[in-house]
């Protein structure tokens, strides 16, 4: 994921009441690289029928790559169905969050990784970000790094991007766990 082009960087909507599809059909039509990956739900109904649906991983999230003025264009075209995330730059004015590579490429592993029991939070939390810092060396989070925290009495790597969404996987072996100092 190299940076392509000068000004060029990684945003996020949220999305509103799983109106994300017409944004997604949106960024195809345009050829805008972007990060809202579904996965095939089961739902089996009164157990006569087995029903396949796409659902996207994070609902109300799409990680897109374009410049900031194509990014507030594409906000206004979509009023009323999603939000630019902002936060405030060095004169205290809100202006689009920029989203650094390798933060999107760490949350792409994650979430894409088949993994069963990850666990999404639409918001950062930094309370989880205390303690050490780990890197995955095996397995199918290969590459992702985070923090290990323990929720619901569990330990899980905790992976976020600051400011915006975080996600939890399940279950990761001891020996798969390499410490960075």
């Amino acid at each position: 994921m190299a940076q392509l082009n000068k000004g060029m960087n990684w945003y996020a909507f949220k999305i509103f009441f799983g109106k994300g599809k017409p944004v997604k059909a949106y960024f195809v039509a345009n050829g805008i690289e972007y990060i809202y990956d579904v996965k095939k739900d089961y739902w089996d109904k009164d157990k006569k029928k087995r029903i396949v649906k796409e659902v996207p991983i994070m609902p109300s999230l799409i990680l897109f790559r374009t410049t900031k003025t194509k990014a507030i264009e594409i906000e206004r075209k979509f009023l009323n169905k999603v939000m630019l995330y902002r936060g405030k730059n060095s004169e205290n004015l809100k202006e689009p969050s920029k989203i650094s590579e390798r933060e999107v490429e760490i949350f792409n592993i994650v979430v894409t990784s088949g993994v069963e029991g990850l666990d999404f939070y639409d918001e950062y939390n930094p309370k989880f970000v205390k303690g050490d810092k780990f890197r995955v060396i095996g397995g199918l989070l290969k590459g992702a790094e985070g923090y290990v925290v323990r929720i619901k009495k569990d330990h899980k790597l905790y992976v976020s991007i600051k400011g915006l969404c975080a996600v939890t996987t399940g279950y990761i072996p001891k020996a798969f766990l390499q410490k960075i100092e």
